[in-house]
């Protein structure tokens, strides 16, 4: 395992660290104990940092982490765990999700805290407004509640620089991954720049990469890797990237994730231009199925809609054949059920790509 320093603090962490979102329900809804194995067989392999929420796997992830806590030597693992405007409103609320997750994950204090999915700048004002989420934590951590306050977000490079900048977090974890490198890249180096910890979440697109794993089969060229570990290479091979961090289900999972802290790349600049020549799609504009989008008030599964989509753009062509077949065939979705839209723009508000999802949901609609 490679350790890397968490930006201006002393402690060192696991390059490859453990997302705790995807659990198996078929597991947690037996045992939680089935799922805390898979935590403790992490340790045992090298990995430190662990990153859960509340909310995950219906609301489990923190207790199953809790669970194999108990069985670690406290010191020797680090947890990061999250509040949203959706958990608390005000200092008070935060506090209180503190509490919550110290119980659950069975710990004296929380290692990084987070201020959780900051879309925008005006989310991250509203977060840190006097008497806020912000304050709360803040209070906490001059308690020796939590060490570290962290954020996460999934705005723009330019918002992600200035979030940074203000210097309010130690730390930050977005999305950055082969397919929107080009895109998020300003916002990692913004980071690196100010000694900030960065964390890379949806390493792998959302599952994009491994569903598509013949389309990105150049990435393994001459390593003998999987897609997946070739991916995630990719990323720790990063010098900018603290912990790169892909949910864990399985052993086998664990055990791919593992190899790609081996036989690292060079990622520089003309490394970076082969990849986009090699990708021949234009960058950040897939679905990498969020679904922060899944709230349309008139019922429209949208994430379901937009990730079919992909198929067009995967296949570089203005075929919508495969498009049509994945709804129908994979999802089990009329396509004519895009035709309910209303164009009200609260799905492309809440995308964190910023997708024109209206206009794509109306290509779908004519099929």
């Amino acid at each position: 395992m490679i350790y890397n320093q968490f930006g201006s603090t002393a402690k060192k962490v696991s390059a490859i660290g453990f997302g705790g979102m995807r659990f198996l329900a078929e597991e947690y809804k037996k045992d939680d104990k089935i799922c805390a194995e898979l935590v403790l067989e992490a340790h045992e392999k090298g990995i430190t940092y662990f990153d859960t929420a509340p909310g995950y796997c219906d609301d489990r992830s923190e207790i199953i982490m809790g669970e194999a806590f108990k069985q670690m030597k406290y010191g020797e693992f680090y947890v990061s765990t999250k509040c949203a405007l959706w958990n608390a409103s005000d200092a008070d609320g935060a506090r209180r999700m503190i509490e919550q997750s110290m119980k659950r994950l069975n710990v004296p204090k929380i290692t990084f805290y987070n201020l959780w999915c900051l879309k925008n700048i005006d989310e991250y004002r509203q977060i840190t407004a006097k008497g806020g989420v912000y304050d709360g934590i803040l209070k906490a951590k001059e308690e020796g509640l939590v060490e570290h306050i962290c954020c996460t977000v999934h705005a723009n490079s330019e918002e992600t620089a200035e979030i940074i900048n203000e210097g309010l977090v130690e730390g930050i974890t977005l999305g950055y991954n082969v397919l929107n490198f080009a895109y998020r890249r300003a916002g990692i180096m913004a980071c690196h720049k100010a000694d900030k910890a960065v964390v890379v979440m949806n390493p792998l697109g959302g599952g994009t990469i491994p569903q598509y794993s013949e389309r990105f089969k150049f990435l393994t060229e001459g390593s003998g890797d999987s897609v997946v570990t070739a991916a995630l290479k990719f990323l720790v091979a990063h010098k900018e990237i603290t912990v790169t961090l892909p949910g864990i289900s399985t052993s086998a999972q664990l055990d791919e994730a593992l190899l790609a802290v081996q036989n690292l790349p060079v990622v520089d600049d003309a490394y970076l231009k082969a990849l986009s020549e090699k990708l021949g799609v234009e960058l950040n504009t897939l679905c990498t199925n969020c679904a922060y989008c899944d709230d349309c008030p008139v019922g429209v599964p949208i994430p379901k809609m937009i990730e079919s989509y992909n198929e067009k753009l995967l296949s570089n062509s203005e075929n919508m054949e495969a498009v049509k077949n994945k709804l129908l065939y994979h999802w089990g979705v009329a396509p004519e059920t895009a035709k309910d839209c209303t164009e009200c723009g609260k799905c492309e508000e809440l995308c964190t790509q910023k997708l024109p999802i209206i206009n794509r949901l109306r290509e779908i609609g004519q099929l």
